[in-house]
């Protein structure tokens, strides 16, 4: 998940999905077969149109509280929340659950009164033909400073010079985790919480958390973790040895709260972009490795990609984010294709036949499937089913509990 504003949440007053009918032929996406040239690392996708609309797929990460849906880009409004129409263009193209992550306790509050409003609909229509959307509870490595420490003033009072932090007091980290821990208890009655996260380690981004803080909130979650007996949601980003240094440290805790099965951890690393020898390190514990848009850039991404277990490979879409571009080296071997508009042209009644350029959405979950099945020589179909297991096996049933 990216840094990015908080969006408020608001639904336009046409919120309820469309009726399937409409959206089989508004929202039916373009199949192609893309070209082919020069060093390739498999064969040739046998996936027809037929089999797309027998698939269902789990998007395992999507951020749906994103400021794109509700119309917003950069700070500036474009057109009206849509986030409807994009739940419903998913469930027309075969996704049936989602996995909303979030950032920070505020975040993680508004994901559950989203997937609370969009239960409360399902139930009141009557309408299981609609996508469930399940959440996570957990502090982003990038967010650690703003929730577990406090700026320290400068002593040469010059505004210019980096911000330095000091962790809050004992009492009040405890609150915090305490908190979160009500609001999973919370969710996981109903059963809309399904792991503790998105958190972990990011040392690409130091300007918003140092190396200390960060490091002081991964291990005051997995603590967390340990209390709630949920799976672990995970970010890496250039961090993957002291992500496994630390995730070791906990194994046998971790492996004795979520049941012990084999001594794995359960748990997946989210839009995984690292060397494939830190990708075998983390799988030795048991984890399962996210794979989206972002992790599919080069040629050397799907070198590393193609060397992943398929049953350690979980599908998810980072959505709004990481998008398969012409300029990826992933590009080449999708098959399906949305068509698009940009932000300042789209509009609820385009939103009938388009997406928005560069805006990720669940429904694109088909491409990096397709991108995988690529790499691996295998039918879509298998990547798709694969991925699904996963997810089970991972974060449970994913049913609602009334």
């Amino acid at each position: 998940m990216h840094r990015r504003l908080t969006a408020q949440l608001l639904f336009a007053s046409s919120s309820s999905y469309f009726k399937s009918s409409f959206f089989a032929c508004a929202f039916s996406p373009t199949l192609h077969f893309a070209r082919r040239s020069g060093r390739r690392l498999s064969s040739k996708i046998t996936m027809s149109s037929t089999d797309i609309s027998k698939l269902e797929y789990i998007d395992a990460g999507a951020n749906l509280l994103d400021s794109m849906y509700q119309g917003i880009y950069h700070g500036k409004e474009r057109h009206d929340p849509d986030l409807d129409i994009v739940l419903a263009r998913a469930y027309e193209n075969g996704v049936k659950r989602i996995i909303s992550i979030a950032g920070t306790p505020k975040e993680c509050e508004e994901t559950l009164e989203l997937i609370e409003r969009l239960d409360k609909e399902t139930n009141q229509s009557g309408d299981d033909e609609k996508v469930k959307v399940f959440g996570t509870v957990g502090v982003h490595p990038t967010r650690c400073a703003e929730i577990f420490a406090e700026p320290c003033s400068s002593s040469s009072g010059d505004e210019d010079e980096e911000t330095h932090w000091r962790p809050k007091t004992e009492a009040e980290q405890t609150l915090i985790i305490l908190q979160m821990i009500e609001l999973i208890n919370q969710g996981k009655n109903s059963g809309n919480v399904v792991a503790v996260g998105e958190f972990g380690l990011d040392y690409a981004r130091l300007q918003f958390c140092p190396k200390d803080i960060q490091q002081l909130g991964f291990r005051k979650q997995l603590d967390m973790a340990i209390e709630t007996q949920l799976p672990l949601y995970l970010h890496n980003r250039d961090s993957g040895d002291d992500l496994y240094d630390i995730l070791l440290e906990y194994k046998d805790r971790l492996v004795a709260s979520q049941g012990g099965e084999e001594g794995n951890i359960k748990g997946i690393v989210h839009s995984f972009d690292e060397s494939v020898e830190v990708a075998m390190k983390l799988m030795s514990l048991g984890l399962y490795i996210g794979i989206n848009g972002c992790s599919l850039k080069t040629p050397e991404n799907l070198e590393i990609v193609a060397q992943i277990p398929l049953d350690k490979v979980i599908l998810e879409t980072d959505c709004p984010w990481c998008d398969i571009r012409p300029t990826h080296a992933g590009y080449e071997h999708l098959q399906t294709t949305f068509p698009t508009k940009k932000e300042k042209q789209y509009n609820r009644e385009l939103a009938k036949e388009f997406c928005v350029k560069n805006r990720t959405e669940p429904s694109h979950v088909a491409q990096v499937a397709e991108v995988i099945a690529a790499v691996k020589g295998l039918k879509v179909a298998d990547v798709v089913a694969a991925s699904n297991r996963n997810v089970h096996r991972v974060f449970g049933e994913l049913e609602k509990r009334r």
